[in-house]
């Protein structure tokens, strides 16, 4: 019989927490024979396993008690507390599972240490630092409770660089000549498919995606002769990936978790000069197979775009993008929440947080509501009506049929087409504002200037072309901006409102 048993108890249901939230519980030491111990501690950590070698974060300690005197009978009570990590969550998968655990150990001189070690499920919780809401590139994320390099070890490590980097030097010297054969063969394909299908442009802004959401892609080419093809595609991958072993004896084994393939376009014939342009926002699948990366586990995912020619070399270009779960890639809500929808010639305002209101401002809110039927406008929505309540109000009827038609195919396209031919009033938060170069939709509004932010509010993003010379030079971040525009096309890229300034035309 053991010394004492040692049992773990979390405060929560199903032992399962959110990132940042307080774990919590209490270790249990029951005795059996008197013992003298040298202390008590919890450890907590996460690591993989599965088939591949254990990876695994930094190991915290906490001393649940010091040197003492254990007596037979005993039971003991030691509560814990920590805050626990935003990333990596648990995941179980085919050969890469990732777990976070507390691990009590009680220390007993001379003898095997009693110790137990139990799992709770971390889920997404808070975002974590390193997410900052850019997609455009790999988030490189830290293990939160990593220490720092030492320089001793700094320096081994790119001393054991320098070497590395020096042998690959010498090796490739002595393999030029196949390295150039390599290298003229892709040359010789890549002339031999742009023969055919000239300059293929294809834009991933996303790189950083969330599960389950719309991602953006456009792929845009001018053939430069008649051919065939078997289809364009948008394949989506992710794929496990574990190692085991070390030196000569390392084997990989790897698992797809997801293969799906989307049609850009079906078999048939490209024709030379016809410009072939698509936008799309293809679903990545709800799933809890968030890219991870380490040494030796790694939960990878990929997007290939292939334009199948038969008989000859396909056209295809793989970029690896990164999934993380969709609650670190939301914007956080602020306490006053409104969207704006017309209601004959005035403004209603729905959502509103009134937790937040001053209570002397009811009787003067009730009177209000016959007028905006619910709630007063905001200052921001009677500038708008200032300027013109018929024109702002169209323009929030339009931005509500644009998110009630379906996002694929060109139903948005074809609705804000049909609206080209209005002039609207609006007011933009402003994000930015940039020069106009390259293809615009009217030569007039060439090297103006372009206004980028979102619809005062809602969150409709809109892109405002203004003509050289317009007066928006002295906008920044976050001023709001009134104008009227006409819209011009709908952008299923960055599902946004790209309109043409006329107030200052």
């Amino acid at each position: 019989m053991s010394k004492c048993d040692i049992s773990i108890e979390f405060d929560a249901e199903n032992r399962t927490y959110r990132g940042g939230e307080t774990v919590s519980g209490r270790v249990l030491v029951e005795v059996n024979k008197d013992l003298t111990s040298n202390g008590i501690k919890l450890i907590r950590f996460w690591q993989t396993h599965g088939y591949g070698n254990t990876d695994s974060g930094e190991r915290i300690e906490e001393i649940l008690d010091t040197d003492s005197q254990l007596f037979a009978g005993e039971v003991r009570t030691y509560p814990f507390s920590f805050v626990a990590d935003r990333q990596p969550l648990t995941y179980h998968g085919h050969y890469v599972n990732i777990d976070h655990y507390v691990r009590a150990e009680v220390d007993v001189p001379w003898a095997i240490d009693p110790k137990l070690e139990e799992d709770y499920v971390l889920l997404a919780g808070e975002t974590p630092e390193e997410v900052t809401g850019k997609r455009d590139e790999i988030i490189e994320f830290e293990d939160e409770t990593a220490t720092q390099m030492g320089p001793v070890v700094k320096a081994i490590v790119l001393t054991l660089l320098g070497v590395v980097l020096l042998v690959v030097a010498v090796v490739a010297l002595w393999l030029l000549p196949i390295i150039l054969l390599v290298a003229g063969i892709f040359w010789i394909r890549k002339k031999m498919v742009s023969g055919r299908l000239g300059d293929v442009q294809l834009k991933m802004p996303h790189l950083v995606v969330g599960a389950g959401e719309d991602w953006p892609l456009e792929l845009t080419f001018t053939p430069k002769k008649n051919f065939l093809i078997n289809g364009i595609e948008v394949k989506m991958s992710c794929c496990e990936s574990a190692t085991a072993g070390h030196g000569t004896n390392r084997t990989t084994r790897t698992h797809t978790v997801v293969d799906e393939v989307h049609v850009l376009e079906p078999a048939g014939q490209l024709a030379a000069n016809e410009r072939f342009e698509r936008q799309v926002a293809l679903p990545f699948p709800e799933t809890d197979a968030y890219s991870f990366d380490d040494s030796d586990n790694n939960i990878t995912w990929t997007v290939e775009v292939r334009i199948d020619i038969p008989r000859f070399p396909d056209w295809k270009s793989k970029q690896t993008v990164q999934l993380l779960p969709a609650e670190f890639l939301e914007e956080p809500a602020s306490g006053d929440q409104r969207l704006v929808m017309p209601v004959g010639d005035g403004v209603k305002i729905e959502s509103v947080d009134r937790e937040q209101s001053d209570p002397g401002t009811e009787t003067q809110q009730s009177a209000d509501e016959t007028a905006f039927g619910i709630g007063a406008p905001s200052a921001e929505v009677a500038a708008v009506a200032a300027v013109g309540a018929v024109g702002a109000a169209e323009l929030y009827d339009l931005i509500e049929q644009v998110n009630a038609a379906d996002r694929f195919g060109n139903k948005r396209e074809d609705l804000v087409e049909s609206w080209s031919t209005r002039e609207l009033d609006v007011l933009v938060t402003v994000d930015r504002v940039s020069s106009t170069f390259g293809s615009v939709v009217d030569s007039a509004y060439q090297n103006g200037q372009t206004v980028q932010g979102t619809v005062v509010e809602t969150d409709q993003s809109i892109e405002v072309l203004v003509r050289p010379g317009g007066s928006v030079d002295d906008l920044s971040r976050g001023d709001q901006w009134r104008t009227r525009v006409v819209v011009a096309k709908w952008d299923s890229l960055y599902n946004r409102l790209v309109a043409l300034d006329v107030a200052s035309s």
